[in-house]
C-alpha cells in the first residue's frame, strides 16, 4: 500500500475510511488525503479530516481515485451500503484496498477477547466471501488477493493501555 501511495501525482485523492487518527502518514504522497471516521479526530499523520458514516459519505460521484480500508471495515454496521458509497465515490479505474483481521485466527481471537469485542461487528473468515461481497456492492473488479499474517504487536506494553485492566496484563 505505501510503496503504491508514494506513486500518486498531486492531483489524486484518496480517502481514508475509518481511519481514526490515519492509516499512513501523508508525507509518503503528493495527493491529497481525506480521513472519515464516526468519530472526528485530528489526524496525527495530516490530511483532512471529516467525520461521517461510511454509508452516507460527503463526497461528490466519482471523486476519489484511492480508497483505503485499512482495518475498518470490520467495524462498519452497514456494510452492504458502506461498499456501495465506495462504489459510488470512486472514479472508473480507481483502486480500492482492504485488510480486515481473519477472525479465526487465534491471533484475532485474543484480541477481541481482551478488547471486549474491539468493536469488530463484521468477523471475516472467508477471503472468497469478502471478495465477492466487495465486488458486487462497489461494482469494482477484483485485482489481486495477498493473505497477510500479523503478529501479536497489539500485546506490546505500548499498546495495552487500550484495553481496560491494561496496566494489569503488562505487569
Amino acid at each position: 500500500m505505501f510503496d503504491y501511495l508514494s506513486t500518486l501525482r498531486s492531483s489524486s485523492w484518496i480517502l481514508d475510511l475509518g481511519s481514526s487518527t490515519g492509516s499512513f502518514d501523508q508525507s509518503i504522497t503528493d495527493a491529497h488525503v481525506v480521513r472519515v471516521d464516526l468519530d472526528r479526530k485530528k489526524s496525527l499523520r495530516g490530511g483532512e479530516v471529516v467525520q461521517a458514516d461510511a454509508a452516507a459519505l460527503p463526497l461528490s460521484d466519482q471523486r476519489i481515485d484511492v480508497v483505503i480500508a485499512n482495518h475498518s471495515l470490520e467495524h462498519i454496521l452497514a456494510l452492504g451500503p458502506a461498499l456501495a458509497e465506495i462504489g459510488r465515490i470512486i472514479k472508473p479505474g480507481g483502486t480500492l484496498f482492504v485488510s480486515v483481521p481473519d477472525a479465526s485466527t487465534l491471533t484475532d481471537r485474543i484480541y477481541r477477547w481482551l478488547a471486549r469485542g474491539g468493536g469488530h461487528v463484521n468477523p471475516f473468515v472467508h477471503r472468497d466471501q469478502l471478495s465477492h461481497l466487495i465486488t458486487t456492492r462497489t461494482g469494482l473488479p477484483l485485482r489481486a488477493t495477498v493473505d497477510l499474517y500479523s503478529g501479536l504487536s497489539f500485546l506490546n506494553r505500548k499498546n495495552l493501555s487500550q484495553f481496560a485492566g491494561g496496566d494489569a496484563l503488562a505487569g
